[in-house]
């Protein structure tokens, strides 16, 4: 019998959290946390297309304070000197803002690593494109992807750009518009790829690998629609002298494609921004995501909470949804967390256990949840 077929998760009332849109935070995604080797929990909140991106530091995940908003040494934006002019793989000139969705705390140097999620449509500042040409909006979230790196040696005060660490294996333009307008070839249209990102990062307690969990979206130009989004996995071998290795993308039966322009295999069919999370009393892997299938208006989200086990976290069971007094749970965005005083926050030591969940940009609600044995 399967863990999840023996087992019911029990959710409790909303209740507020301190990542407030009134106070700037406009939370876009899944919540970034790490605990450092002295035992300090950290997050990293917000994002810079609106409102601003803040450092938050406590003993557990209740009582995060914001320390600082944090400061970019390098631009975002316009193509013309966003990202430190370091190109997006496909040899394009990068655009647009950060969503950080990943934190690392080397245990060794202090250094603060941060993976961000990035579009090219959204404050491109007059340089953002979609599958079709320039924009300020992408028609039906159809603008490109990638997952970029960078580091703080100030505690998350001030942020250094290193470089792109995923990209899919598709480029990042279609043959209907190439911002370059040299002679690489795009996708063509029809079926095409929006490329890595939508992603969170689960980090092994005492393993070798940092793991990053990333959707890619794939959408039809004709019909203007989503048509799948599926979960994929990367991962890169931990070290401890402050620099971070390249990632390593998970293909046909093992890690062996490159991180950048590599190919990919699901590991999971259908699901939006994943988070993994171990249950060390059971130990097992469990993945959190939100429930995909096309919508009238070109979408694919649902604000509905599924939940996969998994003993290698490269095998992973069918969904099951999450309820509330009978009805589905969820949110656009919705993530386990441990709730404890000590320990990563991607590691649960018992039966309860935290959901946090928010819209686009919305404040981020806290519930709490208990595992129970049917």
């Amino acid at each position: 019998m399967s863990f999840l077929s023996t087992h019911r998760f029990v959710v409790g009332e909303d209740a507020e959290t301190q990542f407030k849109r009134a106070e700037g935070i406009r939370q876009d995604g899944t919540l970034a946390m790490y605990r450092d080797v002295d035992g300090r929990l950290f997050a990293i909140a917000g994002h810079t297309n609106s409102g601003h991106v803040a450092m938050f530091s406590g003993q557990t995940q209740e009582d995060l304070k914001e320390l600082y908003p944090i400061d970019l040494c390098f631009g975002d934006g316009h193509a013309n000197y966003a990202f430190s002019g370091i190109r997006y793989p496909e040899g394009i000139k990068p655009r647009g803002c950060i969503w950080p969705f990943g934190l690392y705390i080397c245990p060794v140097t202090h250094r603060f690593f941060c993976f961000f999620h990035n579009e090219t449509a959204w404050k491109g500042r007059g340089s953002g494109y979609d599958a079709f040409g320039y924009c300020t909006k992408p028609a039906f979230d159809s603008d490109f992807r990638h997952v970029g790196l960078m580091h703080s040696d100030d505690e998350g005060r001030s942020w250094v750009f290193d470089r792109w660490v995923l990209t899919g294996e598709k480029v990042c333009f279609t043959e209907a518009f190439n911002p370059e307008g040299d002679g690489k070839l795009g996708q063509s249209m029809g079926a095409i790829s929006f490329g890595s990102g939508d992603f969170s990062i689960y980090v092994e307690p005492d393993g070798e690998y940092i793991y990053l969990f990333y959707n890619m979206i794939k959408a039809d130009t004709e019909k203007r629609c989503w048509t799948n989004c599926d979960i994929y996995v990367a991962r890169t071998r931990k070290r401890f002298d402050g620099v971070m290795g390249d990632f390593v993308k998970f293909y046909d039966g093992a890690f062996c494609e490159a991180g950048n322009l590599g190919k990919e295999t699901p590991v999971a069919l259908g699901g939006w921004h994943p988070k993994v999370v171990y249950l060390k009393k059971y130990k097992k892997f469990l993945m959190s995501s939100s429930h995909t299938h096309p919508k009238p208006n070109g979408g694919m989200v649902h604000p509905i909470m599924e939940l996969r086990e998994s003993d290698d976290l490269i095998h992973w069971s069918e969904p099951i949804r999450l309820s509330r007094g009978g009805e589905d749970f969820g949110g656009h965005y919705a993530g386990f967390y441990s709730c404890g005083d000590g320990g990563q926050p991607f590691v649960i030591d018992e039966d309860t256990l935290v959901v946090l969940r928010n819209g686009n940009g919305t404040d981020i609600t806290r519930c709490y949840v208990k595992i129970e044995e049917l």
